[in-house]
């Protein structure tokens, strides 16, 4: 497969590239003859092709003379045995080989679908210009608006290269930028708390895409709900409609399903007494692997050495005593690879890890991606007279494929993003399951992970940032208000590698990954600027920008809603969805079918807030969130304010976008009900199909009788129950409950207080296999009849051992005297 073969002088290739365009027939004109004509450019050059480029059914051809040139690859053109011609691009080490008439690309020995099959027309052999282009570390871009195709290598970053670089770049990160993890921190103060109690931080909503579910047509079990269909998301637990997967006390619990009257448990995945202190926070299941993510610690192997000690510089003005270095221990996003067989016991084939806090993580196809943020002291470096090694700041990784060894990264292998320091260290770790032989691939970046979206091709992170205006002296004026930005960092995803295609940003803050999308080519993002109680130019705003292939903004939508700030964002295709809230809430429709133009197409008002919307289909949003109130204060002076109560459904009819409304409307419990839900996509199951929707619920209920206390706050419920709630749902009749389940008994409800009961029985996740819904907590699964609710079998879960004590890294310990 790597051989070399003899080379074809004067070959004139064709390959086609693969775009979001309307079809059109080979032969036929590309465009209607106002469109520009179609061109193929590289580096900003036109390449002269003949016969010149055509679409056909969506796919670009072009002859790719030039293009095999550009690439720097060798082709070999050759009449197999069984008449079939194969093509061949080589590369110095780097091959691929193209079969007329299939499908199948075969990269360094990998095999990889095309999109459409090559073909030999007019004696000239044609094929997916993106895959092959790709294959060797180009990229190709599509610019709708010229008409034109670009070809071209991303430029590479900056490397760190030596400490004194890293010195220089993480004491500015440490001086001139205060970035903030979360929107509340800018978006809101204690007047906000009354609507915003429960949700934890403006981050906490989510939602899923329009072609994303907890189930799907056919399915015989549920999926997780993503947020992209064919990008997996790794969950508490999963079922692959034999034996169901969750986490359970730091242990991994594997229950067979497949006599639900008698459900058992197959397997245990206990981790006590794991060398390397290794702790489950998600898990994968695909094509017959259980991949378990989480965190592990270790002991860093530079500060075992003797000859480095710790060191203590006494400070006498302020009588501190500095701990350097500060971590004594190691801590890595881990990740466990499991084979399954029919009996449901997994054995243990790879172990994964790369250093820093797990943020996120991604499956596509059998390719897994892993996000990390290692964290950098800063302080020391400031201090000229600290002593430092490379090794101190050098990210660790390990694969057992290749060697138990750990690895590290150097320092001229770390690169970092220009005007835009940060004092961590971003690690994306990037693996093809399939290929047992090949390593991970792990890309280290002076950076941080904020939030992370990620479509099939591409994975975006976006990274907030606090930018004040500097005074005369060149430091920060913190006396006004920063500027709110989103820097925009874009990771080509390549099978086993995530490789860099470059950075963009925009005004504001992005709620969550939900605020972000790819469609058509083209990136689109919802922000929130300014701050919600300001005044003037400082006021709150919402906005909706659509960014091209190299995250240049062509289009925006501003001003939405001044004084108020993003709950939740659903983008549907050419449509985007939008709601706000500070009193009410405005439900925004938006027309994006034409990229450079965004527009208000209508807008619904209503009381509460929606934190989460799933599509139903493409004329209905199902809302999630809360009922609120209104009350004006007692003395006449000032602006009424909002108060959350019950949890609210809201079923939303779109079919008029000029005008939303909401048909259908159901509130669960009093103020103080939640679900896990409003904080997580993952924990709802919907199945169209089947008109299902379940979700978690922690039930508050306002005593008959209760008295306010004088205030005209609205009354906060008690805890009365949790567990499932079951719904039947479709546009006619709404919402119809068929039941709830709960794994709580009567005597757990009656030694419950009035804010809390045995959390190990809370319903976290609601599954289905077949005819049967399986509710799932830390301590049991119980199986139901999906038409009753009946009860069919449960499942009680052994006591999980004691962990031991885990010495979890710190930042920099400073001891006062």
């Amino acid at each position: 497969m790597n051989r070399r073969r003899n080379v074809l002088p004067a070959i004139v290739a064709a390959l086609a590239l693969t775009l979001t365009a309307v079809p059109h027939a080979i032969g036929q004109p590309a465009d209607p003859p106002d469109r520009p004509a179609l061109r193929v450019m590289a580096g900003g050059v036109p390449l002269k092709l003949d016969p010149a480029p055509v679409f056909s059914d969506g796919i670009l051809l072009a002859p790719v003379g030039p293009v095999a040139e550009l690439l720097g690859a060798d082709v070999d053109v050759r009449m197999e045995l069984n008449g079939k011609r194969s093509i061949m691009l080589v590369k110095g080490d780097r091959t691929a080989e193209l079969t007329i008439g299939s499908k199948i690309m075969i990269v360094n020995g990998v095999e990889t679908e095309l999109p459409a099959a090559p073909a030999w027309r007019s004696g000239t052999a044609m094929a997916p210009l993106r895959a092959v282009a790709e294959a060797f570390g180009e990229s190709v871009v599509w610019e709708a608006g010229s008409n034109t195709a670009h070809i071209g290598r991303t430029p590479e970053l900056p490397v760190v290269g030596s400490l004194e670089k890293l010195r220089e770049l993480l004491a500015e990160a440490g001086t001139s930028i205060i970035r903030f993890p979360t929107a509340m921190a800018v978006l809101g103060d204690a007047r906000i708390a009354a609507v915003v109690d429960q949700k934890g931080s403006a981050d906490a909503s989510s939602g899923a895409s329009p072609s994303a579910g907890a189930g799907y047509a056919g399915a015989d079990y549920s999926k997780t709900n993503v947020q992209v269909e064919g990008v997996d998301e790794a969950d508490w637990a999963k079922t692959d409609g034999r034996f169901i997967y969750q986490l359970s006390g730091g242990r991994v619990l594997i229950a067979d399903i497949r006599n639900p009257e008698s459900p058992r448990l197959a397997a245990v995945l206990d981790y006590a007494d794991d060398k390397h202190r290794f702790r489950p926070q998600e898990l994968y299941v695909s094509g017959g692997r259980l991949v378990v993510i989480g965190t592990a610690y270790r002991q860093n192997e530079a500060q075992s050495d003797p000859a480095y000690e710790t060191q203590r510089d006494l400070d006498a003005k302020s009588k501190e005593i500095m701990i350097w270095p500060p971590i004594q221990d190691l801590s890595f996003t881990a990740a466990r690879v499991y084979e399954l067989d029919g009996s449901g016991a997994p054995v243990l084939v790879r172990e994964l890890e790369i250093e820093g806090r797990y943020v996120t993580s991604r499956m596509v196809g059998s390719a897994l991606y892993l996000v990390a943020n290692k964290y950098n002291p800063v302080y020391p470096l400031l201090d000229p007279e600290t002593e430092l090694r490379p090794q101190d700041f050098e990210p660790v990784w390990r694969d057992t494929a290749g060697s138990d060894e750990p690895k590290s990264i150097p320092l001229n292998r770390i690169h970092y993003f220009p005007d835009s320091p940060e004092s961590g260290t971003l690690l994306i770790g990037a693996v093809d399951l399939d290929v047992s032989g090949a390593p991970m691939q792990v890309s280290a970046y002076l950076g941080s992970a904020g939030t992370v979206y990620a479509s099939a091709e591409n994975l975006y992170i976006a990274v907030a940032k606090h930018d004040w205006p500097t005074d005369s002296s060149g430091a920060p004026n913190r006396s006004v208000q920063p500027k709110l930005q989103t820097d925009l960092y874009k990771f080509r995803l390549d099978g086993g590698s995530a490789i860099y295609a470059g950075q963009g940003s925009v005004p504001g803050h992005v709620l969550n990954q939900f605020s972000m999308d790819e469609y058509g080519g083209h990136f689109r993002i919802a922000t929130t600027s300014g701050h919600m109680w300001a005044e003037g130019d400082n006021i709150s705003k919402n906005n909706l920008y659509v960014l091209d292939e190299w995250l240049r903004t062509v289009g925006r939508l501003e001003d939405l809603a001044p004084g108020e700030r993003i709950y939740s964002v659903r983008f549907m295709g050419s449509r985007a969805y939008m709601v706000t809230f500070r009193n009410v809430d405005p439900l925004f429709a938006i027309d994006l079918s034409d990229p450079k133009q965004p527009a208000v197409l209508g807008q619904l008002k209503i009381p509460g807030y929606s934190d989460y919307l799933h599509p139903y289909d493409e004329n209905h949003l199902i809302g999630f969130g809360k009922e609120t109130i209104e009350i004006a204060p007692r003395d006449g002076r000032g602006e009424p304010i909002a108060y959350y109560l019950g949890m609210k459904l809201s079923l939303f009819d779109v079919t008029d976008v000029s005008k939303p409304i909401e048909k259908f409307k159901e509130v669960i419990g009093d103020r103080g009900t939640h679900s896990e839900l409003l904080q997580d996509h993952k924990a709802l199951l919907f199945d169209r199909e089947r008109g299902l929707m379940a979700f978690p619920v922690d039930l508050a209920e306002v005593k008959e009788g209760a008295q306010r206390d004088g205030y005209d706050i609205p009354l906060h419920g008690e805890f009365t129950w949790q567990g499932a709630y079951v719904y039947q749902i479709d546009p006619e009749n709404g919402f119809r409950l068929k039941g709830r389940i709960t794994h709580l008994s009567e005597q757990d409800l009656l030694k419950s207080g009035q804010y809390g009961y045995d959390y190990t029985k809370a319903v976290r996740r609601i599954l289905y296999a077949g005819d049967t819904l399986y509710t799932l907590s830390d301590a049991m699964l119980k199986a139901s009849a999906t038409d009753t609710l009946a009860e069919r079998g449960t499942l009680r879960y052994p006591e999980p051992k004691p962990p031991e004590a885990i010495a979890y890294p710190a930042d920099p310990i400073r001891i006062m005297r």
